[in-house]
């Protein structure tokens, strides 16, 4: 008799990107890439993406709001400044998650300069991890010069990857 499928092809991983440009939405992919790389033998992967701008509709809002709620991962992907108004409104829509770890990932499509990151998209996009359960992973662009390797993970701001060599997202534990 055949083995049946495991519990990660039955309920896989979902990565919601929301991204501003097509910048923001390659850098995002090639993220995503990467974790795929690392987890593809363990776990099945469902992508969505949307782009900041179609949150003015209010149809692709929802369907977008749906996908947020099912997620285990969620990028936001933009240049470092605060998120617009209906980017905003999204964010404060996702009222209940069905799952119960995840992470809520901010990765800057270029160097913020002398500040880190804006307080205002760091400690929105924070808070709202805190509201969705969700651990919250900023990430930095690596330096000028160095491209994004798929085995070397983004940046952390204000953090550093464990000895160990992984973020421990809950995935897999």
């Amino acid at each position: 008799m055949p083995e049946t499928d495991s519990l990660e092809i039955i309920n896989p991983c979902h990565i919601l990107v929301m991204y501003e440009d097509a910048t923001a939405y390659d850098l995002a992919i090639e993220v995503c890439s990467g974790v795929m790389a690392r987890f593809d033998a363990e776990l099945r992967f469902v992508f969505s993406s949307w782009k900041f701008n179609d949150l003015t509709d209010p149809d692709l809002a929802q369907w977008a709001a749906e996908a947020g709620e099912r997620a285990d991962i969620i990028i936001f992907c933009l240049p470092p400044h605060d998120l617009n108004p209906e980017t905003v409104d999204w964010l404060a829509s996702i009222q209940t998650r069905t799952k119960p770890e995840g992470a809520l990932a901010m990765l800057l499509t270029q160097s913020p300069g002398a500040s880190l990151a804006p307080e205002g998209l760091l400690a929105r996009l924070q808070q709202a991890a805190f509201r969705l359960q969700m651990d919250f992973l900023p990430l930095l662009p690596l330096p000028q010069g160095i491209g994004m390797q798929v085995n070397s993970p983004p940046v952390l701001l204000n953090r550093s990857v464990d000895e160990s060599g992984g973020n421990h997202w809950g995935l897999n534990e």
